[in-house]
């Protein structure tokens, strides 16, 4: 049985509008996302968890206790980043485990856990603490188009997880650039491996407009659960929808338990509120070479490539922007090839701004750069290139980062010492992550939920949408066979 994984809560808002869905607003859809079948559904992540603090002021702990009593059938996944949790820091194995209890006393079920550099070391913490707490966990490997990210590099990071002890490993593309004889391949060689003795799961955004043949192949290669969002929130830089993955599931054959009514309702509720809050729904995108071609040496994610624009064009130097994105390319090879993800794209994407504006390159270099160079973030892909490590350094020979000291230290004691007192463990980790301003701003201000919002009917919402429109002045309308009218007085 094919299992189908839902990111409509959590991926679909961040890929397409700005991780900007409110606690209100997820709820309304909880009645036929629990109905719908899907073996997980993924509801936060340290974006959204930053943006319910700092933009929406909905409490995040409080959205997640409040969908685990409106899901109860629903198996409750987290998105966890490495060691940056959900702050910016790289956080010590007492952190993890503090936010770990928080998340499993919130309902949270499965941890999966992804790293930019598919640096192993540095999240085997979070499956060895996740799964002393009860939790399951999933290993998310990183997906990349680059020398080093051959098959069987994939295949040597599925055998360290295994040696860790995970319940499942996530094959995942989040710049969508796998094709489907890639996905074959790479799939195949993943299987061979693991064989059997853990579930495969698969991940792809459709932004190159290959996740469809790529979905295809991996359900012929035959994993367990395929990754998608409901139609309103798919397409574009995200996921593909649920609703297509599905009919390609039928048409190969694949036996799926999905409840489609239930999907098509959130379909319809997720419509109404990208209308109200005039989020534009996203067309399939169509496979174009050049656009692939152009992406896949630079690989920075759209959202950061709009920022480029905007920066550029401030600074009267838009006209270069092809240059920037020429030298990001060359910039991701000398690194090693970083996945282009939070925040190794924000490393190369600033370093080849400043070495295109200054006209010589490593001049002036972010010290996020020299931490990467001297193994803060962990193990590079690849090797970074001598040159750019003597440029970036400045020909000196600093000690690298002891991890095993940065891992075993121990802050909470300090950090509520000196910040506190706090309320709750869930308050000191806000106030960790996002720092005690934010953490006073959203208790004064966030909104209180004591019950499930009720959500109005397609038909209702429309009559009184239109009722509204004082610029029209009677409207007519037919649905099978019946005729209403209504006019303004």
């Amino acid at each position: 049985m094919l299992g189908f994984i839902d990111e409509t809560l959590r991926d679909g808002p961040q890929s397409l509008w700005a991780t900007r869905m409110s606690t209100e607003d997820m709820l309304g859809a909880t009645q036929w996302i629990d109905r719908s079948g899907f073996a997980k559904v993924c509801v936060t992540s340290g974006a959204a968890f930053e943006t319910a603090v700092k933009f929406l002021r909905d409490d995040p702990w409080e959205r997640l206790r409040l969908l685990r009593t409106y899901m109860p059938a629903v198996t409750i996944d987290v998105l966890m980043r490495s060691r940056n949790l959900f702050g910016w820091e790289r956080y010590p194995d007492e952190v993890i485990e503090l936010l770990f209890r928080c998340l499993r006393n919130s309902g949270t079920q499965w941890i999966k856990v992804f790293d930019g550099l598919n640096d192993i070391p540095s999240i085997e913490a979070n499956f060895r603490i996740a799964r002393r707490l009860g939790m399951k966990t999933s290993a998310m490997l990183a997906f990349s188009l680059s020398p080093i990210h051959t098959d069987e590099h994939f295949v040597q990071k599925a055998r360290e997880v295994l040696a860790i002890g995970v319940d499942s490993i996530s094959m995942c593309d989040a710049s969508g650039l796998l094709t489907g004889p890639r996905t074959k391949t790479l799939l195949a060689a993943l299987k061979a491996e693991i064989g059997g003795r853990v579930p495969i799961e698969f991940l792809a955004h459709h932004s190159m407009g290959l996740a469809h043949e790529a979905y295809r192949e991996a359900m012929l290669a035959g994993v367990s659960a395929v990754t998608t969002a409901s139609g309103p929130l798919a397409n574009g830089e995200s996921l593909p929808s649920t609703l297509d993955i599905l009919a390609i599931a039928d048409e190969i054959g694949l036996p799926t338990s999905l409840d489609v009514e239930a999907i098509r309702r959130t379909e319809d509720y997720f419509h109404w509120i990208a209308f109200r809050d005039k989020h534009p729904i996203q067309p399939s995108a169509e496979y174009d070479p050049l656009r692939y071609n152009s992406f896949a040496g630079h690989q920075i994610p759209g959202g950061m490539i709009s920022n480029f624009r905007k920066q550029l064009r401030e600074i009267g130097l838009i006209h270069r922007q092809d240059e920037v994105l020429e030298e990001a390319s060359r910039i991701r090879i000398e690194l090693g090839c970083p996945i282009m993800v939070t925040p190794f794209s924000q490393f190369v994407g600033v370093q080849a701004t400043f070495n295109v504006i200054q006209g010589e390159r490593y001049k002036t270099v972010p010290k996020e750069l020299v931490q990467y160079v001297l193994g803060y973030y962990g193990q590079s892909p690849g090797p970074i290139d001598p040159n750019v490590v003597d440029k970036v350094l400045n020909g000196d020979s600093p000690p690298r980062i002891d991890h095993a000291a940065m891992f075993e230290s121990r802050v909470l004691e300090r950090f509520r010492r000196e910040h506190g007192p706090f309320r709750s463990d869930e308050d000191l980790l806000i106030a960790l992550f996002y720092g005690k301003e934010q953490l006073n701003s959203l208790l004064q201000e966030k909104r209180h939920f004591t019950e499930r919002p009720t959500v109005e009917k397609p038909l209702q919402a429309l009559v009184r949408q239109l009722a509204a429109d004082t610029s029209l002045k009677s409207v007519k309308f037919e649905a099978r066979g019946i005729r209403c009218a209504m006019s303004h007085a």
